[in-house]
């Protein structure tokens, strides 16, 4: 597994548009949020699950693109790859409780989607999660977290400020990045 590599940047007055997020291992981070947004954001089991159990039972993945891009500096760091590198990218909501609650980002080299356990370019609305915590072929490594670029964010859900969290997956062969962007107003008090 390829090792996370953390970017640090000098501190501005203005957000630059490509300022990278500021990744570090959830429990080390010198300012992590509060709880109970530290507690989802730390939380190794299946985001899908436990956005289904808080929801009671209504959950649904929007597709919103799921094509080949040029890797975003981090995740290329993240995955071992040249910056600006071709990569499987998929983005959704996760939708519970009856809004959108998370947009997650999910890339990949596209050289090893045919070798990996996991179907990725069939998945459609599909919860990514639903497989990845099924298949015991499939390692995750630790999460980090970071506040996460508005910038980045789909244009409806523009938000400063917002947490995300990331973690590597691997079956040995599939090398996947997966980010989750927790969208204002989640989770709700009491989840």
């Amino acid at each position: 597994m390829v090792p996370f590599t953390h970017f640090f940047h000098a501190a501005c007055a203005s957000p630059m548009p490509d300022m990278l997020p500021d990744w570090y291992p959830a429990k080390r981070h010198p300012a992590p949020p509060d709880a109970p947004l530290f507690d989802w954001l730390c939380h190794e089991g299946s985001l899908t699950l436990r956005l289904t159990e808080a929801g009671d039972q209504d959950f649904r993945v929007e597709l919103l693109k799921q094509a080949p891009e040029p890797a975003h500096d981090d995740e290329a760091a993240a995955l071992g790859l040249s910056p600006g590198t071709l990569v499987w990218t998929r983005e959704v909501l996760l939708h519970t409780a009856g809004a959108p609650r998370v947009y997650a980002r999910s890339v990949a080299p596209t050289s090893a989607l045919g070798n990996a356990a996991v179907e990725l370019d069939s998945l459609g609305t599909t919860s990514l999660g639903h497989l990845l915590f099924r298949n015991p072929q499939i390692r995750r490594g630790p999460i980090e977290i970071s506040r996460y670029p508005a910038d980045r964010l789909p244009a409806s859900w523009r938000s400063e400020g917002l947490w995300a969290r990331r973690s590597h997956f691997s079956d040995g062969k599939l090398q996947l990045l997966v980010c989750e962007v927790f969208l204002q107003g989640w989770p709700l008090a009491g989840t």
